[in-house]
C-alpha cells in the first residue's frame, strides 16, 4: 500500500482507523549493536537534521531493545491520554531543541516533536516559515526539508478529543493550550501532503459516519 504522508499523522485515532500505515524508517532493519543513542540523537531527530535510519535505529533503542539509557525513562502521564500512540520519555538533563532546553520529546507514528505553549510554538512556527495546512478540525502547520520526500518540519494541536470531533461534537473555540512540533519522517511530497490535507476533514467524517453506524448496529 502506497505510502502517505497523512496531515491527520496528528490524529492519533483517525490514522489508526484509515488502515494507511506510513513507511516505517525502521524497515531497512538497522545494526541496533552498532548504534549508540544519545541526547543529540533525539535532538536532531526532531529538528530533521538526521537521516530516516536513524529514526529507525532509535526506536529499536527505544521500544525493542528493552534497556533504555540511564539518561531516559518513559513518561507514564503525558497529560494526553486520548492521543493514541504518543509516546514521550523525558531526559535527565536537558537537550537543546529549536534553540531551547527541553527535557521532555514524544514519539508519533513517523513524528519526533516537543511540546511547547502555543505562543512559543507560533514563534517557533513562524521562524522556521511553516505555513498553515488546509484542514479545519485540527491546527496544523508545514515546512518540508525536500519537496519531494521529505521529512517535513511540522507542528499540530494536541488531538485528545479527535474520536468525539470525529462523531460529530463540535470542534473546541480558541487556540490550544500547547502545540507539538518537530519532524515527521514518511516518505512522501509536499504535493502528495497538500492533497491528503485536502481531504482529511472529509475523511475524519466518513470515518466517524463508519463508528456510528458500527455503534449503532450493536445489540
Amino acid at each position: 500500500m502506497k505510502s502517505m504522508l497523512r496531515p491527520c499523522a496528528a490524529l492519533a485515532v483517525l490514522c489508526q482507523m484509515t488502515g494507511q500505515a506510513p513507511a516505517r524508517a525502521g524497515d531497512a532493519q538497522p545494526d541496533a549493536a552498532a548504534f549508540e543513542l544519545t541526547p543529540g540523537t533525539l535532538s536532531s531527530l526532531a529538528e530533521c537534521r538526521a537521516p530516516r535510519e536513524v529514526l529507525g535505529e532509535t526506536g529499536m533503542a527505544l521500544f525493542m531493545s528493552g534497556n533504555l539509557p540511564a539518561w531516559l525513562k518513559p513518561v507514564t502521564d503525558n497529560g494526553h491520554e486520548g492521543m493514541l500512540g504518543l509516546e514521550t520519555f523525558e531526559l535527565a538533563e536537558p537537550v537543546t531543541v529549536f534553540g531551547r532546553p527541553v527535557t521532555r520529546i514524544s514519539f508519533l507514528q513517523e513524528w519526533v516533536v516537543i511540546e511547547e505553549a502555543y505562543d512559543a510554538a507560533r514563534t517557533l512556527i513562524e521562524a522556521k516559515g511553516m505555513k498553515r495546512a488546509p484542514i479545519k478540525m485540527t491546527e496544523q502547520y508545514y515546512r518540508f526539508v525536500d519537496p519531494e520526500s521529505g521529512p517535513m518540519l511540522g507542528a499540530f494541536a494536541p488531538t485528545d478529543n479527535a474520536l468525539a470531533m470525529m462523531l460529530g461534537a463540535p470542534a473546541e473555540t480558541g487556540n490550544p493550550q500547547t502545540m507539538f512540533i518537530g519532524c515527521n519522517y514518511t516518505v512522501a511530497s509536499q504535493q502528495e501532503f497538500l492533497d491528503a490535507a485536502g481531504k482529511a476533514d472529509a475523511t475524519a467524517a466518513g470515518a466517524g459516519a463508519d463508528i456510528m453506524e458500527m455503534l449503532e448496529g450493536e445489540p
